[in-house]
């Protein structure tokens, strides 16, 4: 029985509670701060007066930087050794700190299950619940974690429905080992957030491993289906806009009824990928060819551009239209599609 939650959550009410910096045995720059110049977004004319409002995650002013030619600071890729810890519910405590990697609160007191003597441990709130983040984000960490021990990830209960990780960490080399509450001899964790050149190295050889299977097409256009999968997101004209595509010469990815390698084979080197904004996207970030781009439906009221920062990291295209209705229905206009395809093709 582990009692580290609770002497954290007491520590944090007397704000005692520690930081990484201070707790961390040894700290490694893996790569510097960097600063950079956005790309700006392609749209049509009226796009913006369809917002209604953002994603929770995110803010107005934040979005209206990233569709636009501003600066923007990236964050260096940190790497922090801690000693003698305990990985409970999902969060690692160690000398006064507690670093959270599950979306859910963890409980104040846990039964230690296993002794890990090193690990390098992946994972964020955001990724335990969005599949996009746990396919692009923690997949990329791993490549910089496995250069400091064996990568491991809390054990989650929101992974249960998601078919299709295991396919893709295959293709792409990735070893990760779930993980219930643990004492842990020798931990290292992350900070590996900022778009910083390592990153964006991992990146490539995440894309190149995809790449090396051989493609049913290249140069083609693809649009995602998102169906009901995922946070409630419905296109209502969802099939109008896949037969129209269709008949244009698109690829048509279904990813709740396809495998990994079927979704890989379709999208790999497409010059554009249409879908909903959301973690579909993912299949087409990590496959889209060389300079192609992204363009992202965007629900009215879930204006959302988070993978702008993705697409300007690989000097890739994003363009994004914007949706009518309602919260959780909507519907996309397929000649706004087209014209918005031409401004980034």
């Amino acid at each position: 029985m582990s009692l580290a939650p609770l002497a954290y959550r007491i520590r944090k009410r007397l704000s005692l509670d520690g930081t990484l910096a201070r707790a961390a045995r040894e700290t490694v720059i893996v790569a510097e701060a960097e600063s950079g110049i956005r790309s700006k977004a392609a749209y049509l004319p009226g796009q913006l007066d369809r917002v209604k409002d953002v994603q929770p995650e995110t803010t107005h002013q934040l979005e209206m930087e990233r569709i636009s030619a501003t600066p923007v600071h990236h964050a260096a890729t940190m790497a922090y050794r801690l000693k003698n810890c305990a990985l409970v519910g999902g969060t690692l405590y160690c000398g006064g700190v507690g670093h959270q990697m599950l979306k859910d609160r963890p409980p104040l007191v846990g039964a230690v299950d296993a002794e890990i003597g090193h690990a390098a441990l992946v994972g964020t709130p955001v990724s335990d619940i969005y599949f996009g983040h746990f396919l692009c984000d923690d997949s990329a960490t791993v490549l910089l974690a496995q250069n400091f021990a064996p990568a491991y990830r809390p054990a989650s209960r929101h992974h249960a429905g998601w078919s299709h990780p295991a396919d893709y960490h295959k293709m792409m080399g990735i070893k990760l080992t779930d993980t219930g509450n643990a004492r842990i001899k020798d931990a290292w964790i992350f900070q590996d957030i900022g778009m910083t050149g390592n990153r964006r190295q991992r990146f490539r050889t995440l894309r190149q491993r995809l790449h090396d299977l051989p493609a049913a097409r290249e140069g083609h256009g693809v649009f995602l289906v998102r169906g009901r999968s995922g946070h409630q997101r419905i296109l209502r004209n969802e099939n109008e806009i896949a037969e129209g595509l269709a008949s244009r010469g698109f690829e048509i990815v279904d990813p709740e009824r396809e495998t990994a390698e079927e979704i890989v084979r379709k999208l790999s080197g497409a010059r554009v990928a249409i879908g909903v904004e959301g973690s579909g996207m993912a299949h087409a970030f990590l496959t889209l060819a060389d300079g192609g781009a992204m363009m992202t439906i965007q629900p009215p009221h879930r204006f959302n551009n988070i993978y702008k920062e993705f697409t300007d990291m690989m000097g890739m295209g994003y363009g994004f239209v914007v949706a009518e209705g309602d919260r959780h229905c909507f519907e996309a206009d397929l000649d706004d599609l087209l014209r918005t395809v031409d401004l980034l093709t």
